[in-house]
C-alpha cells in the first residue's frame, strides 16, 4: 500500500507528517528500526529497548501469548525510559478476533479475522498489565476506514488514533495511507509516532515515567510491524 504512496513523492524531501499542533513535544528521529533485523535495537529520545525477538519463548507473560498461538506475526522486547522506568511487551498480529475478546467489546465487528494489532505491557509483577488493541492500523487504499485503537488498565486508557497526511502536500495524498498515530487521554494529545521512512517520536515531556513508557512502548510496537516497516520515502 505505501509503495506507490512513497513513489509519489520520490521528488519530495523527507515528508512530515501531521501531528497535532497542541502536542507539546520535541521530535525524537528513530534509530535501528531500518536494516538487519538481527539483534534489532530501538533508540528514539532517552527511549531504548533491549534486542528484539521474534516470536515467544514458552511461559513469557503466558496468560497473553496462550490466546495469540494463531498469530502470524509475534514481536517481545523490553521498553526503558527515563530513570527507573521499564516495561516488558508483547505484541501479535494478523490473528482471530476470538483470540483477544477487547476487539469484539470495542470495535463490534462480527468478523472472524480481521486486521488487528494487539498487545501487552507489563510495568512489573506487583502492577496491572496495560492491553491494547489497534483495528486496520495500515488504513484501507484510497478509502478513510476508521483506523484507531487504545490502551487501558484499571480506571485509565489511551486512545489511539491515526494520522493520515503531511504537511505541504495535497490534501487527496491523506488517503492514501496511515502515516502514524497519535496517542490521547481523556481527549487531549500527549504523544505520536510517525511510521514513515525511519520514524520519530513525540512523548510530552509532562506525563511521568508510567505514561512515558508505556507510549513508548505503543510507538516501537507499531514501528516494528512488518507492513509499515522498511518503506523509505526518501529520494
Amino acid at each position: 500500500m505505501l509503495i506507490l504512496l512513497a513513489g509519489l513523492l520520490q521528488a519530495c524531501h523527507t515528508p512530515e507528517i501531521l501531528v497535532h499542533p497542541e502536542l507539546s513535544a520535541d521530535p525524537m528521529p528513530v534509530k535501528g528500526r531500518q536494516g538487519f533485523r538481527i539483534r534489532q535495537v530501538i533508540r528514539f529520545g532517552d527511549y531504548t529497548t533491549d534486542r528484539v525477538r521474534r516470536g515467544w519463548v514458552a511461559g513469557y507473560d503466558v496468560p497473553f501469548t496462550l490466546r495469540f498461538r494463531g498469530a502470524r506475526e509475534k514481536l517481545r522486547f523490553t521498553q526503558f525510559g527515563p530513570g527507573e522506568a521499564k516495561a516488558y511487551v508483547v505484541c501479535a498480529s494478523r490473528f482471530r478476533e476470538v483470540e483477544f475478546r477487547p476487539v469484539s467489546e470495542f470495535f463490534g465487528i462480527p468478523l472472524s479475522y480481521q486486521n488487528y494489532f494487539a498487545g501487552d505491557i507489563s510495568l512489573g509483577p506487583d502492577q496491572p498489565s496495560w492491553e491494547f488493541v489497534i483495528h486496520n492500523p495500515d488504513g484501507d487504499f484510497l478509502r478513510s476506514e476508521a483506523s484507531a485503537g487504545f490502551a487501558r488498565t484499571l480506571g485509565r486508557r489511551i486512545d489511539i488514533l491515526a494520522i493520515r497526511g503531511f504537511k505541504g502536500q495535497p490534501a487527496w495524498l491523506s488517503e492514501l495511507a496511515v502515516t502514524g498515530f497519535e496517542f490521547r487521554i481523556e481527549g487531549e494529545v500527549f504523544g505520536a509516532v510517525s511510521t514513515v521512512n525511519r520514524g520519530t517520536v513525540w512523548i510530552d515531556p509532562t506525563v511521568n515515567e508510567e505514561l512515558g513508557v508505556v507510549m513508548a512502548s505503543l510507538a516501537t510496537g507499531l514501528l516494528l510491524r512488518t507492513d509499515v516497516e522498511g518503506v523509505d520515502m526518501n529520494p
